[in-house]
């Protein structure tokens, strides 16, 4: 009898497994993600329609996520055109916040609001708008920067000037600094400015022009810049340092003062370092030129200068070579020297480096080691510890590769063949390893997958800019795994021929997406240490993913899943639905009837009937219903992907006289009803605003030609 009750458990034991092992497991055209991931959805909450976008932000530990979509999220304070969400792991699941930040005007188009940058932890926020978030803040048209703190609080930095010539640099890692530059005259030091921008820090509250002398002047009345003067770019050559004290700016900003541009430091907001002052002794020294700052070490303790000056007593050529400046001894030492009489002319703006500064990766048309490269073409070049190292021969944009905080491995994509299994002219990944001097093809699959005409690409792409310097990132911290985007199969469970997020791990390349189900996808970043890998797609990966085929943003985590949620209790039978014995219940006192009116009609867009699609699709306009909760202004914007971005391709608003339906005329663009015809159909984004209640909602459509 024993025997058999224990068979008959062991029985229900393996039913049970099979149940929650059949629960945990994807849709059945969905394969299984390689090198022991698994899938996590990180969007599980409703949308409304509104659209993802992409990944801005990943902490180094891969458990907190920001990203962006198109439309409001449901509970969004505000209607942005582009709203802002983060996400937490937690043992059971991904939590989401919203982060947006209630705006007072109707318009939902506010490109120029939004978050700048946040902490690792995602707790620190620092914010612009040019719409008053607070009393006292800049009036409408004025940037604001806010910084929002862990308890959710918002407080007033300052006034940035002009919103539309706002542009933000970088910040700090604890968000306690922010470094812009616009050609607004916010300063008495820089009122005497002619032309060009100038460099400002927020710190404290406190508004600092960056791009003065010891005594507060400014250095130049053609202004100053950030870094390179491109931001998008200060934040990945480290123009500000991690804590903020050290900012690498450039003067004049503009050439009509007739001087050459100069590099400096300013450090904790009131020393100024002439940094590109040049040490050059001799009597036939040449004469001052423009300097490029190119780069910096995470902590501002050197930075990486580019002139055709000659700065120290070696350089006798007049070729653009590059420096190093050591900010604890002020001296300069100059990497690109070659064997004599060879000139290095170092071709690409931005140079990566180690976070000690000891590796520097550059490119330059000079044959700076003999027998490599050739002389007059561009080479990828690294100055290990004092010893130069050719690496590559091609000219690369430094500024899209990846690289170890030491130094050691570069990834780097290119279309060329650099290596003899690379036959195709398509772009493929390499990484090269310092300490063997290895170069390895990293897009190759077994058997000689990988070698067709198909492009890989590495990063993402979105409407809206990273938060963050290292994001996307796409290989991890050591350098053992890389990640990419192809639509080639590289190994035999990709089928679907669309594009898939690949992993190469010590030599094997696996699937990080599904490589079935034709599915819309982008790549959007990866934890520090490779563990998780954040993707969009509008397939169904887990039973938790239940929106019907939009897009939503998943986690492929070494070691991840959750468990499958409890089965539902069966209902009762018979006396089983009988509670057990005791005393009778208390009844309580009646008390007064009250009438509970029923609440006001919510603001909401009506869905699309057949008629108005066909409408929409064959004329390019139609009426579309919305309900208002109250009198005022309601804005409806309709948003499509044209081109790869995102634009607003109709427009409607009208004054409700109280609660109730409003019927708006919608027209599309010229532009949206050509993609409609060139692709048979649009999706369409429609979202509402309503002006008094600052309430938003929105909706997703597809358009059919053929409709």
């Amino acid at each position: 009898m024993r025997t058999r009750l224990r068979s008959r458990a062991r029985a229900l034991g393996v039913v049970m497994t099979l149940a929650g092992a059949l629960a945990a497991t994807p849709s059945a055209n969905a394969a299984v993600p390689a090198h022991g991931r698994a899938w996590e959805l990180v969007t599980n909450a409703p949308t409304n329609g509104a659209n993802l976008i992409d990944v801005r932000a990943v902490s180094a530990d891969g458990d907190r996520v920001a990203y962006s979509s198109f439309g409001p999220m449901p509970g969004a304070p505000s209607g942005d055109l582009v709203s802002g969400e983060a996400a937490s792991r937690t043992a059971s699941g991904w939590v989401q916040q919203l982060i947006g930040e209630p705006f007072s005007v109707p318009l939902p188009d506010l490109l120029t609001s939004g978050p700048l940058a946040v902490d690792d932890a995602m707790s620190t926020w620092l914010w612009s708008s040019d719409q008053p978030l607070l009393p006292g803040a800049p009036p409408p048209g004025q940037a604001g920067v806010y910084l929002r703190g862990p308890d959710g609080g918002l407080r007033l930095l300052g006034a940035a000037g002009d919103a539309r010539s706002f542009a933000f640099a970088a910040a700090d890692d604890a968000m306690r600094h922010a470094v812009f530059q616009t050609t607004a005259h916010l300063l008495a030091a820089d009122a005497g400015r002619i032309a060009a921008t100038d460099a400002y820090e927020l710190a404290g509250g406190d508004l600092r022009l960056v791009g003065a002398d010891d005594a507060g002047h400014a250095i130049s009345p053609c202004g100053s810049q950030v870094g390179t003067g491109v931001p998008s770019t200060s934040r990945l050559v480290h123009a500000v340092s991690r804590d903020g004290t050290r900012i690498f700016f450039g003067a004049p900003a503009d050439s009509g003062c007739g001087q050459p541009r100069g590099i400096y430091l300013r450090e904790d907001g009131t020393h100024t370092i002439a940094v590109s002052a040049s040490a050059c002794t001799r009597v036939d020294c040449s004469p001052p030129q423009d300097v490029a700052f190119a780069g910096a070490t995470p902590d501002g303790s050197r930075a990486f200068l580019l002139t055709a000056q000659q700065l120290t007593n070696d350089d006798t050529d007049a070729g653009i070579d590059l420096y190093r400046y050591d900010v604890a001894d002020g001296t300069l030492t100059r990497l690109s020297a070659g064997p004599p009489g060879v000139t290095a002319d170092v071709s690409s703006p931005i140079v990566r480096s180690s976070d000690d500064g000891e590796r520097v990766y550059f490119v330059a048309d000079g044959q700076l080691v003999p027998g490599q490269g050739q002389p007059g073409s561009p080479s990828v070049y690294l100055w290990d510890h004092g010893q130069l190292r050719f690496v590559a021969p091609l000219g690369l944009d430094l500024s899209s590769a990846a690289l170890t905080p030491d130094g050691r491995v570069l990834a780097f994509a290119t279309s060329a063949a650099l290596v003899a299994g690379d036959t195709d002219s398509a772009v493929d990944i390499y990484r090269y390893d310092a300490d063997g001097g290895t170069l390895q093809l990293v897009s190759h699959g077994a058997g000689g997958a990988g070698d067709g005409a198909f492009d890989v690409s590495v990063g993402g792409s979105g409407l809206t800019n990273p938060l963050r310097p290292d994001d996307p990132r796409w290989m991890s911290a050591d350098g053992a795994r890389i990640f990419f985007v192809t639509s080639e199969a590289l190994v035999p469970e990709d089928v679907d021929g669309t594009p898939d997020v690949y992993e190469w791990f010590d030599g094997d390349v696996g699937l990080v997406s599904s490589g079935t189900g034709d599915a819309t996808l982008a790549y959007g970043g990866a934890s520090a240490d490779g563990r998780s890998v954040f993707f969009k797609t509008d397939q169904t990966l887990v039973p938790a993913d239940t929106n019907g085929g939009d897009d939503d943003l998943y986690v492929a985590r070494l070691g991840g899943g959750f468990p499958a949620p409890p089965p539902p209790v069966p209902a009762c039978e018979g006396d089983a639905c009988q509670g057990p014995h005791g005393s009778l219940l208390a009844r309580p006192q009646p008390g007064t009837l009250t009438y509970v009116e029923p609440p006001a009609h919510a603001l909401r867009i009506r869905a699309l009937d057949r008629r108005a699609r066909s409408a929409l699709a064959s004329a390019g306009g139609a009426v579309l219903v919305v309900d208002v909760p109250a009198a005022g202004t309601v804005s409806l914007f309709a948003s499509a992907r044209l081109r790869g971005r995102t634009r607003v391709v109709a427009h409607a608003s009208a004054h409700a006289l109280g609660s109730g339906s409003l019927r708006l005329r919608v027209r599309l663009t010229a532009a949206a009803r050509r993609s409609l015809r060139a692709h048979g159909r649009l999706r369409l984004t429609l979202v509402l605003r309503d002006r008094p209640l600052r309430a938003a909602a929105s909706l997703t459509t597809t358009l059919g030609s053929g409709r």
